[in-house]
């Protein structure tokens, strides 16, 4: 997708709430990859894909070119997050991407959109499992979503059997998703074999 090209009705969130217990409480969205944080990095790989950004967090008040959109109601977790932004958001669909994700791509996250046909989740699955941080949603699971908070029950694929899922191979197109693409960072252990790749790779 080039810079010239009309972007489509999609909506983009950063899932950038909470602090990393095992980082000591440092916020991932300030941790550093050259010349960017992990934030700024996130939003760049969105950019050529969504022509409207959120971030969903609770604690970041602005954020140029952004809307911030808090949860709604605190204690949820990534359903809530992703169910405040599906009520935010100004398009149908809406691609979420955990902040903590450095080596996730622009290229990877249009495979979802061009895969959607007529289903309400597109949700690539790697050789870890499914990775719903990184995933196509559509404001069709709304309803679903709903229901499964006032259940309390926060798991975010909760909703799956209530609405029509489209999962995504990553092993049929292992040219768009290498075997780090959806490595995330947890622990200091994951933020150094992070940096090493990141150094590998530029």
């Amino acid at each position: 997708m080039t810079r010239k090209s009309v972007k489509p009705p999609l909506s983009g969130v950063v899932l950038a709430g909470g602090r990393a217990g095992r980082l000591s409480g440092r916020d991932k969205t300030k941790l550093r990859f050259g010349r960017q944080t992990l934030l700024e990095r996130t939003l760049g790989i969105l950019d050529p894909l969504c022509d409207e950004k959120l971030i969903s967090s609770n604690s970041i008040d602005n954020y140029p070119g952004c809307r911030v959109v808090p949860n709604l109601i605190e204690g949820q977790g990534p359903l809530g997050a992703l169910h405040s932004c599906l009520l935010a958001a100004r398009h149908p669909n809406l691609i979420i991407v955990a902040t903590d994700m450095p080596f996730i791509s622009t290229r990877a996250l249009a495979k979802l959109w061009q895969e959607r046909e007529e289903f309400d989740v597109v949700i690539p699955r790697s050789p870890d499992g499914m990775q719903p941080l990184a995933a196509l949603y559509s404001k069709s699971c709304l309803t679903a979503i709903d229901r499964q908070l006032q259940k309390k029950n926060f798991k975010i694929r909760s909703f799956f059997p209530e609405v029509r899922v489209k999962v995504v191979n990553c092993l049929d197109f292992p040219e768009i998703y290498h075997k780090h693409i959806f490595l995330n960072i947890n622990s200091p252990d994951d933020l150094e074999k992070a940096l090493a790749l990141y150094t590998q790779t530029n």
